[in-house]
């Protein structure tokens, strides 16, 4: 996994059960851990926190965990500095959006060299916009809980043949708009090849060892085993295309940009104009 970074996207709504939350965040703790420790980093969104929580002061988003875990690898770290994290944020966030102990986490993660910042206009910081960076940012994906902005993710990095990891842990989203990661976990399981296509066999026999919501399997083997299945299809030699995969590409590319507001809100005027003008 050197030099490869996993998009950790999701999130758990307010009524999620605190056990449940509790083995999520045990999960990306040792899940991020793993990835460092085989060489690769991760690429988060560096945000509001504050809002997100609930009110035992538990955040609903995943993100911080993943940045503090890196910060607790490169302090400890005897190698030479290196970027481990791949952090997209507004470029208003220092001033309103960043809580003080996460600002000191970033702060540190600079002092050790050990993040690479993405700023994006605060004119143009919307969900689409940062996803999109995140997309071209990350090497493969890790999908736990989260809504429709984290189903719009995978498809997305699907659509470009990158490796999409989704957990069937059921948590909700913190925006409460659907089971991305779930909805993602059952695809995978009749479609292997879209998620890993070069390792689909290895992974989809692995199914039961990579639960989360069953409640059998230790969080932290989880972890383990996710970041194995994801270095594993990264460093696989490629298989020979197939035309159905390419197909599916497309169309899975074809549902992300469906999926965005304002194109979506332009193609059902298209759409609508061609059912009045049969000549258009």
């Amino acid at each position: 996994m050197n030099g490869k970074f996993i998009l950790i996207s999701g999130s758990a709504g307010q009524s999620c059960p605190a056990e449940k939350l509790d083995t999520a965040s045990q999960f990306v703790r040792a899940f991020t851990g793993e990835v460092l420790r085989l060489g690769g980093g991760v690429v988060a969104l560096a945000g509001d926190e504050e809002s997100t929580k609930d009110e035992s002061g538990v955040s609903h988003i995943f993100d911080w965990l993943a940045l503090e875990e890196v910060e607790r690898y490169a302090r400890s770290t005897t190698e030479s500095p290196s970027v481990r994290a791949r952090v997209i944020m507004s470029d208003e966030a220092w001033e309103s959006k960043i809580g003080d102990v996460n600002l000191r986490l970033l702060m540190n993660l600079e002092h050790n060299k050990a993040v690479e910042v993405h700023y994006i206009r605060r004119q143009v910081f919307t969900g689409g916009e940062y996803r999109m960076t995140m997309i071209e940012m990350a090497d493969a994906m890790l999908a736990i809980g989260g809504g429709k902005g984290t189903y719009a993710t995978a498809t997305e990095m699907i659509a470009l043949g990158k490796p999409v990891l989704p957990l069937d842990l059921k948590l909700g989203s913190i925006s409460n708009d659907g089971d991305g990661a779930v909805d993602l976990h059952r695809e995978m399981t009749t479609s292997p090849c879209q998620f890993f296509p070069n390792t689909h066999h290895d992974v989809i026999n692995r199914i039961g060892s990579l639960s989360l919501d069953l409640g059998i399997n230790d969080a932290q083997a989880v972890a383990l085993a996710s970041a194995e299945v994801l270095a594993r299809e990264m460093e696989a030699t490629p298989l020979p295309e197939q035309p159905m995969n390419a197909n599916r590409r497309s169309v899975a590319a074809w549902q992300f940009v469906k999926a965005l507001p304002f194109v979506s809100h332009t193609i059902r005027v298209i759409e609508w104009v061609r059912g009045l003008f049969s000549f258009i």
